[in-house]
């Protein structure tokens, strides 16, 4: 066996909050694996280089949802065709979507507890197979235009990001569609934009917001991508033309994992995705956003096998 590979982001907001955590994370791991906190982007190809030459048996990421996708990216690069290794999703995040969405819980410390005795003991540790989504050669779970990125921004904006706080937006964004407020006006703002789903073009010209995930909850318990983790080796994509209040009538459905019978609601299981705009298309990836191109190209990336303690 080649041991356990440790990637803990220092400067993630939970990290901030516990800055002894990476030392207790080193002190759990002992001699079974490496510890690095990668200080940019380099750093993290750097350590993603050497986990490869060492043939990691797991890797371990403690970040949030944007550490995670900057790991599956630095690693899907030094790996290239290599299958790459299991995946234990530490949830060092604010909000720990991605591993919420395959039932993934737990303190930091204890699943990586778990993860080392159990791989000292040669014990089998249950896992759940979920797909990468390759967008623009960045590896992620989520990705949307419009809406759902600008949803996004504001929550990101001035106070610190909490469950709480992605509440409030979500309210503030809702009750200004029924009073048809500038607030709402402004984050369904429609799009033109031109999209191929496996090479068949969707009909409407505009849209609100287009999504895609390999997972189906995006938090609060929404889960537009409901259909993705029952098509392995495939993504869900939606693309909403609707009003603004037809975005609203529509969250009760997608909390149900559901879409209302709306001609203007298209989605689609698919492995490719093609987005063309008469500008730059803005996106997020899993809580970080892209300025993008005109045309923005999704494809289905490698399964990866994540430890479900």
């Amino acid at each position: 066996m080649s041991g356990i590979g440790v990637i803990t982001n220092p400067r993630s907001r939970a990290n901030r909050r516990n800055p002894r955590l990476a030392k207790r994370l080193g002190y759990i791991l002992g001699e079974r694996g490496e510890l690095a906190q990668p200080s940019d982007l380099d750093a993290l190809d750097a350590t993603a280089r050497l986990f490869r030459e060492r043939d990691i048996d797991i890797l371990c990421v403690n970040g949030g949802d944007g550490t995670l996708h900057k790991a599956m990216t630095a690693m899907v690069r030094a790996y290239g065709d290599h299958p790459l290794p299991k995946v234990a999703i530490l949830r060092g995040g604010t909000m720990n979507t991605i591993a919420k969405s395959m039932g993934i819980y737990g303190k930091p410390s204890d699943i990586l507890d778990y993860v080392v005795d159990a791989y000292h003991a040669d014990e089998p540790m249950p896992t759940v197979r979920r797909w990468l989504l390759e967008v623009d050669g960045h590896y992620g779970f989520l990705f949307g235009t419009g809406v759902m990125a600008r949803y996004l921004e504001a929550y990101y904006e001035g106070s610190e990001p909490s469950p709480s706080k992605a509440a409030w937006v979500l309210l503030k964004a809702v009750f200004s569609a029924i009073v048809g407020g500038s607030f709402a006006a402004r984050m369904v703002e429609p799009e033109p934009l031109t999209v191929l789903a496996d090479g068949l073009a969707w009909t409407p010209p505009a849209y609100v917001s287009v999504g895609a995930g390999t997972v189906d909850d995006v938090g609060l318990g929404f889960r537009p991508f409901f259909k993705a983790p029952t098509h392995p080796g495939h993504f869900h994509a939606v693309g909403i033309a609707t009003s603004t209040l037809g975005v609203v009538r529509a969250l009760p459905y997608i909390w149900r994992a559901r879409f209302p019978d709306d001609e203007l609601v298209v989605d689609q299981v698919v492995k490719e995705l093609i987005i063309r705009g008469r500008e730059p298309v803005k996106y997020m990836l899993d809580g970080d956003f892209f300025p993008g191109t005109e045309e923005v190209r999704l494809r289905i990336g490698p399964g990866v096998d994540f430890i479900r303690p």
